[in-house]
């Protein structure tokens, strides 16, 4: 039987994306030869820029090795427990894991919907512990097991763990070349065969990663199956970081006329994004939302903005490039790049690309009033607007919770209720939500800040 595995990968793209990919598959393909060409940034590329997690990054940190404790001990990462949105309507805590408890088969927004129409429940977001931790700027290390109130990603400082990722990259064998990608070399068959550096040096490997940022330089010479996404109309980012004293567990997002502007708050300084229509001088970056069909063409990969581009209102840039990896990792074909498994990554990608394309265009389409949005988005919409129902669909990377916040907090709230809902008897519902409201503020009131929290961290207390 043939050997079909793949020999030799190389990464092109010196960033986070890029040395996530390469550490990653030089962890999992120990046989493997990854070489990584450190080519210039690209300001563009958000993942770059705004490193912000959600908690699938425990799996991706578990597959390339890295300590979380050391992440935060060493001052790389903070907590991340969801994002304060403030908009006309009011704000809201956009937090991560559940909110309430189900009655039974009945999910909790339905018991929530009920109580809200008697005038006996409290907002959304005050049934979720990682609002309450929102709220009150703290955090507690949740349970390692099943029985989590609640989850987390993390926020990275872009320039250590840059460094950090290199250090380990290296350490996992996998070799480091600096250059600019001059010349894509092709086979008769389509296939790249190299790729020559401005050094002079020719690359050659089974596998070529992309990680060049929105231009992306080695799929363009493959692929032309961009599609501009529709129902997002804040093409126009300016991006900077600014010394600040407070340390925050959530991020904020708050909509202006015509834009929002975002912090995410790091040790010592925030990272600060003001979106808008229009650009808003020199320094505005320009980013065309949308994604590839075919991210994944020949034996040409496309991670990060090489595969897909958005604007990052509630940090999925980083979340959606790392999740692509473990994919591509599960789904890794042989050497031949055989085209029907390269069609089933590209159709799960896809179904992940469309849910955060949904979940973006739906912010909008509540706040700005946007009418051209996906066929697929106007369904989910509707369901859950008629009666509290969401379309189940293939590879969800947003969970039922993820949903019902969003839409709860901009506003669609059922105009009915689940039948089932109906059988639930309402007094005693509405005693455990009160009592599981007052039982987050009151242990959260005893915790300490989080600047405390992660000083006891570090000293081990």
């Amino acid at each position: 039987m043939s050997d079909r595995a793949i020999r030799t990968i190389a990464v092109a793209g010196g960033g986070i994306v890029g040395l996530s990919a390469a550490l990653a598959f030089a962890r999992s393909l120990p046989r493997t030869t990854v070489t990584l060409i450190e080519t210039p940034p690209d300001p563009a590329a958000i993942a770059e820029r705004i490193p912000v997690t959600w908690p699938t990054v425990h799996r991706f940190h578990s597959l390339i090795g890295i300590d979380e404790r050391d992440l935060i001990g060493n001052g790389i990462a903070t907590h991340h427990v969801g994002t304060v949105l403030e908009a006309p309507r009011g704000n809201w805590v956009h937090a991560f894991a559940p909110h309430g408890s189900p009655a039974g088969a009945v999910h909790f927004d339905q018991v929530w919907v009920r109580a809200q129409r008697e005038g006996s429940a409290r907002t959304y977001d005050s049934y979720s512990a990682g609002a309450a931790l929102a709220r009150a700027n703290k955090f507690a290390q949740p349970p390692g097991n099943s029985d989590r109130r609640f989850d987390y990603g993390l926020r990275l400082d872009p320039h250590l763990y840059r460094n950090l990722l290199r250090e380990q990259a290296a350490g996992a064998k996998a070799n480091i070349v600096t250059g600019v990608v001059e010349e894509v070399e092709r086979e008769p068959d389509g296939r790249v065969s190299s790729i020559r550096l401005s050094t002079g040096d020719r690359i050659e490997a089974d596998l070529f990663i992309d990680s060049t940022g929105p231009a992306g330089r080695l799929i363009s010479e493959v692929d032309d199956s961009f599609e501009p996404w529709s129902g997002h109309p804040m093409p126009h980012l300016c991006i900077n970081e600014v010394e600040t004293g407070e340390l925050a567990t959530a991020a904020r997002i708050a909509f202006l006329d015509g834009g929002w502007a975002g912090e995410w708050p790091l040790r010592g300084r925030s990272l600060r994004c003001i979106a808008r229509r229009d650009s808003d001088g020199p320094n505005a970056i320009a980013i065309r939302p949308g994604s590839r069909a075919r991210p994944w063409v020949y034996n040409v990969l496309a991670l990060g903005e090489a595969a897909a581009a958005f604007d990052p209102l509630h940090g999925l840039n980083l979340d959606l490039a790392q999740r692509a990896i473990l994919l591509a990792i599960d789904l890794l074909p042989g050497r031949d790049c055989n085209p029907l498994e390269l069609a089933e990554y590209n159709r799960r990608f896809a179904l992940m690309a469309d849910q955060v394309r949904d979940f973006l265009a739906l912010h909008y389409q509540a706040l700005e009033g946007i009418a051209d949005v996906p066929d697929s988005l106007a369904r989910r919409i509707d369901q859950y607007w008629y009666r509290g129902r969401l379309p189940f669909q293939e590879d969800e990377i947003l969970n039922r919770d993820d949903w019902t916040a969003a839409l709860i907090g901009l506003g669609f709230v059922p105009c009915n209720v689940d039948p089932a809902a109906a059988g639930v008897p309402l007094d005693r519902a509405t005693d455990a939500m009160d009592r599981m409201a007052v039982e987050f503020d009151s242990a959260t009131a005893r915790l300490p800040d989080y600047a405390d929290f992660l000083e006891r961290l570090g000293s081990g207390r």
